[in-house]
């Protein structure tokens, strides 16, 4: 009371939720929340949870529970618990559900897609059997996990995903990881690394059409060929990102298959001057040094068995989506680490969880695709809108309010086909 007597009632603080950034990820995520609960119709909910606050905040841990209660999906999810304890038992409980992971993913993989491969390693000191030396990108040993993954080409989604050990090549499971993710009449589009004959048996005898590279010192590319300097030897050439590029096309073996093999005088130049700066960086003498003794310089080549010309296939190659850019956003805007874990079924639930992410977070790649915004604005441009919008509820209301937005923001979300209520 006060010097009168008279009793005074505080203001309540208003309640704060964080809720745009979770909301654009729950309207863009297509059918994912339902393929969740098809495939754990327990614990679906807690999966997508921990995805989008992850993604959204980057937490791991004892920070977990506190972004939940300060986001509105607490609001939506009030009976779910996000205390480390609590997390804890959801990674033990996915850790032996593989084969619900792999059900779920499946859903993703279209017969008659082309899928692209490609792989990437996660570096940890997790001492369990997946974690194996390894050679990372600059050819040196390294403790690490390998994830090989598959994209669908015309969705630009990350479909399916294996884990393995760190010393084992991509190109020894790529069949395995075909058959687990259930692949059907695809057109199989690797990178480096996935070309072996095992391997092109296997597809030939499961009637894939596939693009595979050849490895640098490939035998598939004749000597004579890559020795003779005459550009007569060439069928042509074509332009590519103003660039020209020659190529050839050879026979290889009797079922039909083509090798086609290309020059690209750009990429000659800068493997050239890559190869001086390396023997001027080991204080080698560079006087009188041959650089052009390496004829394969600027040349690549790719297996297939498309039908297609040199020029077509070069294209369906090339002009994919580009992969790395999907790993970066998987290791940087979602933060694959979880580093204290210790078994192989702990790291393939985390792993299993960074994808649940990589598919919200690849909902606004795709949107931004469809609406031809992704020259303006990047994924990480529409999540930093999204958190600045949140949901109040100030004293003695019962209803949340929208916090102010600008009259820009409400467009560009709209455009996105998006509501915010």
């Amino acid at each position: 009371p006060n010097a009168l007597g008279v009793r005074r009632l505080l203001p309540l603080n208003p309640i704060v939720k964080n809720y745009g950034a979770y909301e654009i990820l729950r309207q863009l995520s297509g059918n994912l929340e339902t393929y969740l609960k098809s495939s754990f119709p327990d614990i679906y909910r807690e999966i997508a949870v921990i995805a989008q606050l992850q993604l959204v905040t980057g937490c791991k841990g004892k920070r977990i529970k506190r972004e939940f209660e300060a986001s509105y999906l607490n609001d939506l999810h009030p009976d779910i618990s996000c205390s480390e304890y609590t997390v804890k038992g959801l990674i033990s409980n996915l850790a032996r559900r593989q084969d619900e992971m792999e059900t779920f993913m499946q859903f993703y993989v279209v017969p008659g897609a082309q899928m692209l491969f490609d792989g990437t390693s996660i570096f940890t000191r997790a001492a369990d059997s997946c974690a194996r030396k390894g050679y990372n990108p600059d050819h040196k040993q390294e403790t690490q996990i390998r994830l090989l993954y598959i994209f669908d080409r015309k969705s630009y989604t990350p479909v399916f995903f294996r884990m393995l050990p760190g010393n084992i090549a991509d190109k020894s499971a790529l069949c395995e990881t075909i058959i687990a993710s259930g692949c059907q009449n695809c057109i199989i589009i690797g990178d480096k690394g996935f070309y072996s004959k095992k391997n092109v048996s296997f597809l030939m005898e499961n009637g894939f059409t596939f693009i595979l590279p050849l490895q640098y010192n490939t035998k598939l590319i004749p000597v004579e060929f890559a020795e003779n300097s005459d550009d007569h030897k060439f069928d042509g050439c074509f332009t590519y990102k103003k660039r020209i590029i020659w190529h050839k096309t050879m026979d290889c073996g009797i079922k039909g298959n083509k090798v086609h093999i290309y020059r690209d005088d750009n990429r000659k130049g800068r493997e050239e001057f890559d190869f001086m700066q390396r023997k001027e960086a080991d204080y080698e003498c560079t006087e009188g040094l041959d650089i052009f003794d390496d004829k394969r310089r600027g040349m690549f080549a790719f297996v297939s068995n498309t039908g297609k010309t040199a020029k077509e296939d070069y294209f369906s190659y090339k002009e994919r989506w580009d992969i790395e850019q999907c790993f970066d956003y998987l290791k940087n805007a979602v933060d694959i680490g979880a580093p204290y874990k210790r078994t192989n079924g702990e790291l393939l639930a985390w792993a299993f969880i960074n994808h649940i992410s990589l598919l919200y977070f690849y909902g606004l790649v795709r949107t931004l695709r469809e609406n031809e915004l992704n020259d303006e604005y990047t994924p990480e441009d529409i999540l930093a809108i999204g958190k600045n919008i949140y949901k109040v509820r100030g004293a003695g209301f019962n209803e949340y309010r929208l916090s102010e937005i600008s009259k820009s923001d409400i467009e560009l979300i709209k455009q996105l086909g998006v509501s915010l209520q």
